[in-house]
């Protein structure tokens, strides 16, 4: 659990430092930094999820056929490209 949550947390930074550099960068108003942020910290849990199945299939626990499909479910039910 503790490992969960040090994950996340690193994962919530990120996203924070790429909020924030879009903002001072004039590249997004800083109004929206902490709306960019949410985004972006969502953006990349969704990632995460998609990596555990070639992970496993990295490690012979999972078809490579498998894992396609997985990921691909995953994009589809959050709505990501790409």
């Amino acid at each position: 659990e503790k490992q969960m949550n040090e994950r996340i947390r690193e994962l919530a930074v990120k996203a924070y430092k790429e909020a924030a550099a879009l903002g001072s960068q004039g590249v997004i108003p800083m109004s929206q930094v902490r709306e960019v942020q949410f985004e972006k910290f969502a953006e990349l849990i969704v990632w995460e999820c998609i990596r555990v199945p070639y992970d496993m299939w990295d490690k012979a626990e999972l078809n490579a056929d498998i894992a396609v499909k997985i990921e691909h479910r995953i994009k589809e039910h959050f709505g990501v490209e790409s």
